[in-house]
């Protein structure tokens, strides 16, 4: 092992602009092939700037460099159309019979007018029920508030005193009460409550 420290290898910034100009001059001419006003061929390849190798002490074994990866140059070939092509005239436009056409649309707008006059029929329609339902909701609760009402008057005891006498009912002259367990009898007026 070294008693130096590992150094990265450094990039020669001549070396990058050159790798930078070549870039700019391969697209630029990829650009004129595409539109067509290249003279040269477009050649695709590795165009990446390897680093320089830095020196290393006398010491060390040079360690080997790995090998950069090198693309196959290709050669586009340049085509260009020996002849014109004429441009076709566009077809004629498909005429759709006018009284046709209106038809449908006029079919169109009826169907959606009669269709809304339906629906908006049906809503009315649901809307009237409701109001009956509740109409005969509030007369059904004022007939239970009147039987309910009717129901407490009878059971008040001036009706009930004259109901009874109306069916042959007469008050006690005594009235006997009769105490459990042991069976005793007590007789006492009638006071009337």
């Amino acid at each position: 092992m070294s008693d130096q420290p590992y150094r990265r290898p450094q990039a020669d910034p001549e070396e990058i602009i050159k790798a930078a100009r070549r870039r700019a001059r391969a697209a630029s001419s990829r650009r004129r092939s595409l539109v067509g006003d290249a003279e040269t061929p477009v050649f695709d390849g590795n165009l990446a700037v390897q680093p320089a190798p830095v020196e290393t002490p006398a010491e060390a074994p040079p360690a080997p460099a790995p090998a950069a990866p090198q693309r196959e140059t290709v050669v586009l070939p340049r085509t260009r159309p020996t002849e014109r092509t004429a441009a076709k005239p566009a077809p004629d436009p498909v005429e759709v019979p006018r009284p046709a056409f209106v038809g449908g649309i006029v079919a169109l707008v009826v169907a959606g007018i009669v269709g809304l006059l339906v629906l908006n029929t049906v809503i009315n329609e649901d809307a009237y029920h409701l109001q009956d339902l509740r109409t005969q909701s509030g007369e059904l609760d004022q007939t239970e508030q009147a039987l309910a009402d009717e129901l407490t008057n009878l059971n008040s005891p001036n009706n009930l005193e004259a109901a009874a006498s109306e069916l042959g009912m007469v008050k006690p002259e005594k009235v006997t009460y009769l105490y459990l367990p042991g069976g005793q009898t007590v007789e006492m007026p009638w006071s009337g409550k």
